[in-house]
């Protein structure tokens, strides 16, 4: 396997992190207990691909699985989570204001909150964009 190869594995597997913590933050947002059959259900994934992700959640220190096996995040999956998630809704509304669908809002949100940097985010949610005039694009 070649460099862009392996860097095109380890975004895929940083972006199915980032969908399963997201996941695991809005069930926990509504339920107490969480289980792996629960996030498996919501995301529409076999038991199995749920419960490797889980085992690298935990050894990745973002989550732990209590005696009853039910999952919790850690301080720093809810940290992780919260800002997946506000990157996520961030960009799908802008993109409905936009009058894109609400349904490809989604997706595209979810995208584009997985390529983009913290630091880009944050500027970007502070108001640093410009519009297209101002950038003499037209």
């Amino acid at each position: 396997m070649n460099d862009t190869q392996k860097n095109r594995m380890n975004q895929i597997r940083q972006e199915s992190r980032e969908d399963y913590l997201e996941a695991l933050f809005l069930l926990l947002k509504d339920q107490n207990e969480i289980r792996s059959s629960d996030l498996a259900s919501f995301m529409g994934f076999s038991r199995a691909s749920v419960s490797q992700a889980v085992l690298s959640l935990e050894q990745g220190g973002f989550l732990l699985m209590d005696e009853k096996y039910c999952l919790h995040l850690t301080e720093k999956g809810s940290l992780a989570a919260r800002r997946i998630h506000r990157k996520h809704i961030f960009f799908e509304k802008n993109l409905v204001l936009a009058g894109v669908d609400p349904v490809l809002a989604d997706r595209e949100g979810r995208r584009m909150g997985h390529s983009l940097s913290d630091e880009s985010f944050e500027r970007i949610a502070a108001g640093g964009m410009r519009k297209e005039e101002e950038l003499k694009l037209i």
